[in-house]
């Protein structure tokens, strides 16, 4: 257990010991009340801090790596103040005039935290999960995808599209509408829509369930747009998402293909020798290893933003194919695989 969660769960020991010491309700919902204000005081620093990393980077002051861990390291601290919260909202259940506000604070947790800075947090930990990521920023947005076993997941932020200080009332109906004609590609497909969840502060949640995966959708009440979002997508199986056009190489004994998909979508890489039996081997992107075939021959992992070479070697023999993202004009330049966060 790391320090912040060390101190996170003290503070919840000495909250129930106070509580319990506590004269009458008035005294507890004064301590309370004072927990809920640390809680307020702790997510307004968060923001600041993230406020801050994606600045330095976006002025080249850190790399991606720091950057990402930082990033990781707020996902983790967010998820202590939720633990707090939960918290705070059992011990208050006893004091009647005590109202939680656990809606108004979750809604400040939104942008902090997400599949992809967790999976981060568990690489840098112990060395599980996904140890590649693709990043983009502008001064108003994170995007941040990886792959994790045979799932695709991308989250994007957008500062721009967040404004708690607009006041406007949608009905349920209205948010779902707006949200799901956001994605007029799943909105062909007639997606489950589940769990409206309605925060304070102008927001609310929709999940849309499709065949091919799920998304989570965070709208703004007040600006009308989508500021938050967390993609699924099944990359096997008879549900995957299609994939792109496979930019070949079989002038060796060794098959490669590789599927085409936009920067920091998923990419499959599949080698097979010249019967089409699959082949294990080690596969590069740039100058990187990025991992090995499993036993069907497939490697799936995110696309790096500019045009880059797969190599595969197995034994002596190597095979090469250089591949140009969608969206993106072909250059001679290329660039290395998504950035390792394990290290």
């Amino acid at each position: 257990m790391d320090r912040n969660k060390v101190q996170s769960q003290q503070k919840m020991y000495t909250l129930d010991e106070k509580l319990s010491n506590a004269d009458d309700d008035e005294e507890r919902y004064q301590l309370l009340t004072r927990f809920r204000t640390d809680l307020e005081l702790e997510l307004s620093s968060l923001k600041n801090k993230e406020r801050s990393a994606s600045k330095e980077f976006n002025n080249q002051e850190i790399g991606v790596r720091e950057y990402v861990e930082r990033l990781a390291m707020l996902d983790s601290r967010a998820d202590d103040v939720n633990r707090a919260i939960d918290h705070m909202k059992t011990k208050g259940k006893s004091v009647i005039q005590f109202a939680p506000h656990e809606y108004e604070l979750r809604a400040d947790l939104i942008p902090l935290r997400g599949e992809v800075r967790n999976n981060v947090v568990e690489s840098v930990r112990s060395g599980t999960g996904s140890k590649y990521v693709y990043v983009a920023t502008t001064s108003d947005g994170t995007v941040l995808s990886t792959v994790l076993g045979n799932k695709y997941v991308r989250e994007a932020y957008r500062s721009d599209y967040r404004n708690s200080s607009l006041d406007s009332y949608l009905t349920g109906r209205e948010k779902t509408n707006i949200t799901v004609n956001s994605y007029p590609w799943v909105k062909e497909k007639n997606p489950g829509t589940s769990s409206n969840i309605q925060y304070k502060k102008g927001v609310s949640e929709t999940k849309m369930v499709y065949p091919q995966g799920v998304i989570t959708a965070y709208l703004d009440s007040g600006t009308e747009r989508i500021y938050r979002e967390i993609q699924y997508k099944l990359l096997t199986g008879d549900n995957h998402i299609p994939y792109g056009t496979a930019i070949r190489n079989n002038s060796t004994d060794l098959h490669l293909a590789v599927n085409r998909t936009y920067p920091g979508g998923p990419l499959r890489i599949n080698l097979t020798d010249a019967n089409g039996d699959p082949v294990r081997a080690t596969i590069e992107i740039g100058e990187n290893e990025v991992g090995e075939t499993d036993s069907d021959g497939i490697l799936l992992t995110v696309s790096p933003r500019r045009t880059f070479t797969v190599s595969a070697r197995h034994g002596s023999e190597r095979v090469n194919v250089t591949v140009t993202p969608y969206g993106v004009t072909r250059t001679n330049a290329t660039s290395g695989p998504p950035q390792d966060i394990a290290g």
